[in-house]
């Protein structure tokens, strides 16, 4: 493996450029209901023209390498949003259509359109967003503003998707892991080597299910044995982001909050160790339904517990050699695929399919900071590397495994988080 570090002027046109696109996907406003001016980046003009939680999540990380003043605007957007009992929802339509927009979308529950969220989650990565403008300013105030909100909504993760009081949680949607289109949950939903058009049927017509059977109550959807799926990709994050908010409260000298948060992850950790684990495989399954039923699809989210300080060191070394620096599996001539190359659906250049091969600079950044945190800055450094130089050619939604090309969305947003790797 040849490493090639960046030279100082490709950071800085990295840089530049990112904070023009970040700028120019830039959406501002009045909202009537919550009777705030609203601050945040679309994710991508044309189809994507909402807050997107991961999304602004890596618009924030990314802006507080480059205005930090910016991220934290977005990132107090998005707060805004939160419900009383600390839920944050995966999509904010900001703006007076944005009651008419949730209701239309049909992801939001019943008698909550006009508080403009859907109902869903997505990958938890506030802590990390926190953190990213605390590092860029030191304001230690700034932490005693947002910890009790983040713990808030980490809180309900916990209480709300653990229903088996055994540390895991799930979701109720492949939309909630971001990984929408991912091959292991074909199973899931019914079906097996789908099309696009099937794929999309059946993601909108479980969202009209999780709405009308279940108004997208994970307790209750489980006992109807409606879609529930341990992702351990979600749980990798979750467990991350509550080792970070320990960190946070750290600096702010909460030390017993410190402490509640760092149990919090070490309990999500044992309980992947113990229940998520393949030793045969070399990586981490998801569990699916109220039988809990193991599906081994080896995606990018199975070996995502990687990032974990809990995940024993000679399981992280299997799951680097064996499949991160497998040629056959993710190490690609831009890692890291979606899925692994030799699984059966691996799809490199389908835009249709997303999530099925190509390369998500989101997950990229995920998979550098935990290679570093674990003693692998080598091959962090080169997948960093790799993921920039095919970023600094545009800034796309997917890009293809196999040659590094943009897919998909454009002047995609989430795509400058290669700044901050």
């Amino acid at each position: 493996m040849t490493h090639n570090s960046a030279p100082e002027p490709e950071i800085e046109r990295l840089n530049q450029l990112a904070l023009e696109r970040l700028r120019g996907n830039r959406r501002t406003g009045y909202d009537p209901y919550y009777r705030i001016n609203y601050e945040y980046s679309i994710p991508s003009p044309g189809r994507y023209q909402w807050q997107w939680f991961w999304d602004s999540c890596f618009h924030v990380i990314a802006l507080a390498r480059l205005d930090p003043a910016m991220a934290q605007r977005e990132l107090e957007t998005l707060l805004a949003a939160q419900r009383d009992d600390g839920f944050i929802g995966h999509i904010i339509y900001w703006g007076r259509r944005g009651g008419f927009l949730s209701a239309l979308y049909m992801q939001s529950r019943f008698g909550e359109w006009r508080r403009r969220h859907s109902a869903m989650l997505q990958p938890p990565l506030l802590a990390h967003a926190i953190e990213a403008v605390f590092d860029a300013t030191g304001d230690k105030s700034l932490l005693e503003k947002y910890l009790p909100a983040a713990w808030s909504y980490y809180q309900w993760i916990l209480r709300e998707r653990d229903a088996d009081a055994n540390g895991l949680t799930a979701i109720i949607s492949p939309y909630e892991c971001g990984m929408d289109n991912s091959p292991v949950f074909d199973a899931p939903l019914g079906l097996k080597h789908p099309g696009r058009f099937a794929l999309l049927f059946k993601n909108r017509w479980l969202d009209f299910v999780n709405l009308v059977r279940g108004n997208f109550d994970y307790k209750k959807i489980r006992r109807r044995g409606g879609f529930n799926v341990v992702d351990p990709m979600m749980n990798a994050i979750l467990a991350d982001s509550l080792e970070t908010l320990s960190r946070l409260y750290g600096e702010v000298s909460n030390r017993a909050m410190a402490d509640e948060s760092e149990r919090a992850a070490a309990r999500i950790g044992s309980a992947m160790n113990d229940q998520l684990w393949d030793k045969d495989l070399g990586y981490f399954v998801y569990l699916s339904g109220n039988q809990r039923e193991r599906l081994t699809d080896l995606t990018a989210g199975s070996i995502m517990p990687l990032i974990n300080s809990s995940t024993p060191a000679d399981r992280i070394e299997r799951m680097v050699k064996e499949h991160l620096c497998n040629e056959d599996e993710f190490w690609t001539t831009l890692p890291v695929p979606s899925v692994a190359r030799n699984h059966p659906d691996y799809d490199a250049s389908s835009e249709s399919y997303i999530w099925r091969g190509p390369v998500c600079m989101n997950l990229n950044w995920l998979f550098v900071r935990g290679l570093r945190a674990r003693g692998y800055s080598e091959i962090a450094d080169e997948l960093a590397s790799r993921s920039r130089r095919s970023v600094l050619r545009d800034f796309r939604e997917f890009y293809s495994p196999e040659t590094g090309a943009g897919m998909r969305g454009t002047e995609f947003g989430w795509a400058t988080a290669a700044v901050a790797m």
